[in-house]
């Protein structure tokens, strides 16, 4: 601790005092300069005692820039997508919320867990309901920034049109991306790019139809790459590998249609061969993953992960700052 110490001036009444001083301000003001410095020299002298504190530094204190890495969660949600990424720069974003909307499900537990109150940007990959199913809680309970949406319409079905309804009540800046928009999430270092979209409005009830329109994005940051694939399987992956090629390698593969059999097709997976394959699935009756796409995944060379057999998944890649030792 530094202070600045003066002997104490002896005890004088407050309004003597304050004559004084305006006397003397005068005198500095308009005397000439020998007079002015001597009355400087007596204002000073009759100010009162005064400490200045200075903060001592800390001994051993590290001090820590914000989080700069960047965290991917492949949450356990049953049978259905979701996946929390936490950004480097502080930004945050969601890729489908999964099958239930319940504040007991498990994408609710989890942004509970994290405290989150806030997502900038959410994505519904496709109107299936184990995607958008989530999404009511979310918009319910979660101040949202942008949404990021196909046009197409979910024929028939009402679930989609309600979350779609509810973040146009909320006023969400709603963006329709199309194949091969780069986005902006306000992220350090990261590039986003869209493979697959559907942005022209139509409706259809085909599952088909609905999972190869999913919102495709590949995000990359300090040479990692991660593919995110909604649903998107078959014909479409082996289109989208013929057009794009080596563009969609990826060392990270979050497996389209939750490992069933015409996903993960040979021509996909030659084109992205992935080291790791994150499979979101849960009980379900259509037999994901299958035996036909696993097979398919470990002949590509890709570590598999299930969220059925080992829960939510986390994927990291740090960032570049470190610890800041200050001297002792």
């Amino acid at each position: 601790m530094h202070h600045v110490n003066r002997p104490a001036p002896a005890p004088v009444k407050p309004n003597a005092v304050l004559a004084a001083a305006l006397f003397l301000l005068a005198v500095v003001h308009f005397a000439p300069a020998p007079l002015r410095a001597q009355a400087f020299e007596q204002l000073l002298q009759a100010a009162p005692a005064v400490e200045v504190p200075y903060a001592p530094v800390p001994r051993n204190a590290t001090v820590y820039t914000p989080a700069p890495g960047l965290n991917v969660y492949f949450l356990s949600v049953g049978q259905g997508d979701a996946i929390y990424l936490e950004l480097p720069g502080g930004a945050n974003a969601l890729i489908d919320g999964g099958p239930s909307s319940s504040a007991t499900g498990g994408l609710a537990k989890f942004l509970a867990d994290k405290k989150v109150t806030a997502i900038d940007h959410v994505v519904l990959t496709h109107p299936h309901s184990d995607h958008y199913n989530g999404l009511n809680y979310v918009f319910s309970n979660v101040a949202v920034g942008n949404f990021y949406d196909t046009r197409v319409d979910n024929k028939g079905a009402t679930g989609d049109n309600a979350v779609r309804a509810k973040a146009a009540a909320l006023a969400i800046n709603t963006v329709y991306p199309a194949a091969g928009d780069r986005l902006d999430w306000s992220a350090p270092g990261v590039e986003i790019k869209v493979f697959n979209a559907c942005d022209k409005a139509f409706a259809s009830s085909t599952s088909e139809v609905l999972n190869n329109c999913s919102i495709m994005l590949k995000l990359t940051y300090r040479g990692s790459s991660m593919l995110f694939t909604g649903d998107t399987e078959g014909e479409k992956e082996t289109l989208l590998a013929e057009k794009y090629g080596d563009e969609l390698r990826a060392d990270v593969l979050k497996v389209g249609h939750h490992g069933s059999k015409y996903s993960s097709t040979e021509a996909f997976l030659e084109a992205v061969r992935p080291a790791k394959a994150y499979i979101e699935v849960g009980q379900n009756n259509y037999g994901h993953p299958t035996q036909n796409a696993l097979e398919r995944l470990l002949g590509a060379g890709a570590k598999v992960f299930r969220t059925d057999l080992d829960g939510t998944q986390e994927f990291c890649v740090a960032g570049d700052a470190a610890p800041v030792e200050l001297p002792e």
